[in-house]
């Protein structure tokens, strides 16, 4: 647990792998310096309102590996059934994030352009004004890249 004051004297890059480390903090890229630290301080706040609420006698019952074993093998050994935490599971990735590209060509944008063409004459037919619109733009950005792209490539 790092001391109030200290945080301010770390940098954001710092911050963030102090946040990242807690496992509990989302939105991290987006984050301020400001806002990174008040993210932090509630997390450990909450960790020591969660150790508040665990005595220090429950604590010496449990070693870790029966803290971490589900509650029926706890019971065939005999041993009393504690309750646990739900497991948190990592959150899913969200869909807005584009995956990291790789090497783009001429040749595979001319392909994206197809395909986008194809799906324009199929709404234009349904008569999906805004969706022959949205593709019209992403057709152009394409032929924008290819050009670009044949530029540098000559």
């Amino acid at each position: 647990m790092t001391d109030e004051k200290a945080l301010e004297k770390h940098t954001v890059a710092e911050l963030k792998e102090i946040a990242q480390g807690t496992g509990k903090i989302e939105g991290l890229s987006t984050m301020k310096k400001a806002d990174l630290i008040s993210a932090i301080r509630a997390v450990q706040d909450e960790m020591v309102e969660t150790m508040e609420d665990v005595s220090p006698e429950t604590v010496e019952k449990v070693p870790e590996e029966k803290a971490s074993k589900a509650p029926e093998e706890s019971a065939e050994t005999g041993g009393e059934d504690i309750p646990s935490e739900p497991v948190k599971e990592k959150p899913k990735k969200k869909a807005g994030k584009a995956p990291k590209k790789g090497a783009v060509t001429v040749s595979s944008l001319k392909e994206k352009m197809g395909v986008l063409k194809q799906r324009k004459a199929e709404l234009k037919e349904k008569g999906d004004r805004m969706g022959v619109n949205r593709l019209r733009r992403r057709i152009n950005r394409l032929k924008k890249r290819t050009k670009i792209l044949a530029r540098a490539a000559s």
